[in-house]
C-alpha cells in the first residue's frame, strides 16, 4: 500500500470527489422535493384510518416508501412501534 502518489493526484482525485458529491446532492434534494403527498393522498388515508380504527384518528405522519416488496413492507409495519 506504499504508493508514491503525487500532490497533484491526491488534488485531482479531491476535486473528481467534490464534484460526485455535488452531483448526488442534488439528486438527493431533488428527490426530496419530490416527496410531496398530495391532499387528496391525505384525507383518502385518513378516511381508511378512521374506517379501519372505527372512530376518528389523527394522522400525525406518512412517509413515501420506495421499495415495493410485500416483505419489505410488513417488516416495516412490523417494526413501526408507533402505531398501535
Amino acid at each position: 500500500m506504499a504508493e508514491d502518489v503525487s500532490t497533484a493526484d491526491l488534488q485531482a482525485l479531491v476535486a473528481q470527489l467534490s464534484q460526485r458529491l455535488e452531483a448526488l446532492e442534488s439528486r438527493v434534494s431533488t428527490l426530496e422535493s419530490n416527496q410531496h403527498i398530495p391532499d387528496d393522498v391525505m384525507v383518502a388515508i385518513s378516511a381508511a384510518v378512521a374506517a379501519f380504527l372505527g372512530h376518528k384518528a389523527t394522522v400525525k405522519a406518512v412517509r413515501l416508501r420506495s421499495s415495493h416488496s410485500w416483505s419489505t413492507e410488513a417488516r416495516g409495519r412490523v417494526h413501526n412501534r408507533s402505531v398501535n
